[in-house]
């Protein structure tokens, strides 16, 4: 915990974007060109300019193992717990960045520290299939459910991303529909930033809205609320009560673009409740302790109170964001949680002191021995 808050990260990935996680058909450089893409727009802008946050291209883009990641959030920073995102972009990753399995793995190095998301391949044609792996996937403890509007492939002789919206009752509809049916009502959706070359229609927002109005008794996290279109997604929080803006990357600007990331938040606020709001880092897109201690010591400017009428950041919305939204979508009683996590493993390694950052990952992926190469600039 850190201001004793506790803390869930609403979004974790243990990505691989290395060579060997590469589609038959997708070219190498094409493959190479999205992990340097995720590399040099995402973690090299919101990573923290302390010594030894940065990543090589070659730490980035390499398989990261559930342990690893496990070590950066719990020993390497004040987490609490973490929901993990299972990813599946088809034209790109067999398996997925990061896959399902990963997610288990993950699940069982830190059980009660960890909620899985599990990844929906909307472009799947066989439905039957998309529909037995979502069995599967809530079987073997999916509490929610990730989709991607695009599988990254652009058809450059349709002039077209590969995409759908999620407003779509025959193609998107029947997997909310299945995902009731296995007792799962959350569901987030990855919004803001494009995947892959091509039109940014399927990266907006406005077709959760209609989603979010037919399954009013799901609850729809608009993944990277605010990055792009931030007033369409305040309106949107504003108009639906069951739409939660989720912050993964949006709150990393408060380590390195602290007036930007108080616009967005200062938006948000204004439309929405403060309850809509899901604080989330991605790490290992960036590592997550910056951006915690960033947003725990971040005051609103009072130059942007006088002149938007943003609202205070007070301590009592602090916790709000940072964890008490998240446990209360998902059922946690948090004062139980904390005497369950107090002495588990990660606490006893964690109360040596905290680690170096992207200590254990480092070590790993630089041995003689690895065998998993990521890509190199």
């Amino acid at each position: 915990m850190i201001n004793d808050m506790f803390v869930i990260d609403g979004v974790a990935h243990a990505y691989n974007f290395s060579p060997s996680n590469r589609r038959e058909g997708c070219d190498f450089e094409h493959h190479r060109s999205l992990a340097v893409h995720s590399y040099e727009i995402a973690h090299a802008k919101l990573e923290s300019k302390d010594p030894g946050y940065l990543l090589t291209l070659k730490e980035f883009s390499a398989r990261w193992s559930p342990e690893d990641l496990a070590h950066t959030f719990f020993v390497e920073s004040d987490i609490d717990m973490m929901v993990h995102h299972s990813v599946q972009i088809g034209s790109f990753f067999p398996e997925g960045t990061p896959g399902w399995p990963v997610g288990l793995a993950l699940k069982k190095v830190a059980p009660e520290r960890v909620l899985l998301y599990g990844c929906v391949d909307p472009f799947e044609q066989d439905r039957p299939k998309i529909f037995a792996h979502m069995e599967r996937m809530a079987a073997e403890g999916a509490v929610g459910f990730k989709f991607y509007p695009s599988n990254g492939y652009f058809d450059k002789k349709a002039n077209r991303l590969i995409s759908m919206l999620y407003s779509d009752p025959d193609m998107a509809y029947p997997f909310f529909e299945k995902a009731l049916q296995l007792g799962i009502k959350h569901v987030a959706f990855h919004k803001t930033m494009p995947v892959g070359q091509g039109p940014t229609k399927a990266a907006h927002v406005e077709d959760l809205s209609t989603a979010a109005a037919v399954f009013s008794d799901m609850t729809f996290e608009v993944v990277h609320s605010g990055w792009a279109f931030l007033e369409e997604c305040a309106i949107q929080l504003k108009l639906h009560k069951n739409v939660y803006a989720n912050l993964e990357c949006t709150a990393n600007l408060a380590v390195r673009q602290p007036r930007r990331f108080a616009h967005v938040l200062g938006t948000l606020l204004q439309y929405a409740n403060p309850e809509q709001l899901l604080f989330a880092s991605g790490c290992a897109i960036s590592h997550v302790d910056p951006v915690l201690n960033a947003i725990a010591s971040f005051e609103m400017p009072e130059d942007l109170i006088e002149g938007h009428d943003y609202p205070l950041f007070t301590p009592e919305l602090k916790r709000k964001i940072l964890g008490e939204n998240m446990a209360k979508l998902h059922n946690i009683n948090i004062e139980e949680k904390k005497k369950l996590l107090k002495n588990d493993e990660w606490s006893q390694r964690r109360a040596q002191g905290k680690a170096e950052p992207w200590g254990a990952h480092r070590r790993r992926v630089n041995a003689p021995s690895f065998q998993y190469p990521g890509y190199v600039s």
